[in-house]
C-alpha cells in the first residue's frame, strides 16, 4: 500500500518568500505599483493572489462597461462560477463576474466590462478579497461611502 505524501511546508514557505522578494524587487523597479506590491506581500494573502497578482484601473471613470444586458466574458475568466455569457440582471452572476474581474482581470478588461455605477452599488457586498479591496479603497475612497 502506498503511503500518503507528506506536505513539504518548509518548501512552500521558501517559495512564498521567494515570490514576495520578486514582488518587492518589481515594485522597486517600478514594474508593479507599490500599493499592489504591499497588498501582495501582506501576511495572510492567499497563494492565488501572490502568484497571480492583480491589476487596478487608474481611474474609476474608466469603468465604462455595460450597466445592463448580457456580457461576453473573456475565455480566461470563464469557469464553473462565471459562464461564457453573464446577464447583468442576475445579481449573483453579476457579482461573480465583478469579483473575477477585480481579482483576475486586466485593467483593460475591467474598464471594458465593469460599470462604475454598478461597482459603487455592489461594492458593499465585498466583491474582492481583503488585499484587493484595500488597494481599490485606498485608490478610490468613494468606494467606502460617505
Amino acid at each position: 500500500m502506498a503511503s500518503t505524501p507528506r506536505p513539504d511546508f518548509a518548501r512552500v514557505a521558501r517559495l512564498r518568500s521567494a515570490e514576495q522578494g520578486v514582488i518587492d524587487e518589481a515594485a522597486r523597479q517600478g514594474l508593479i505599483p507599490e500599493d499592489i506590491a504591499h497588498a501582495l506581500t501582506t501576511p495572510g494573502v492567499g497563494d492565488l493572489l501572490l502568484f497571480q497578482r492583480f491589476e487596478v484601473v487608474e481611474d474609476l471613470d474608466l469603468l465604462t462597461g455595460p450597466e445592463s444586458g448580457v456580457v461576453d466574458v473573456p475565455r480566461h475568466l470563464v469557469d464553473g462560477d462565471v459562464p461564457t455569457h453573464v446577464d447583468l440582471a442576475d445579481a449573483a452572476l453579476c457579482a461573480a463576474l465583478y469579483r473575477r474581474l477585480l481579482v483576475r482581470g486586466t485593467a483593460t478588461e475591467q474598464a471594458a466590462l465593469i460599470n462604475r455605477d454598478v461597482l459603487l452599488r455592489r461594492w458593499p457586498q465585498r466583491l474582492a478579497p481583503q488585499a484587493v479591496a484595500q488597494v481599490w479603497e485606498q485608490r478610490f475612497p468613494e468606494l467606502t461611502g460617505p
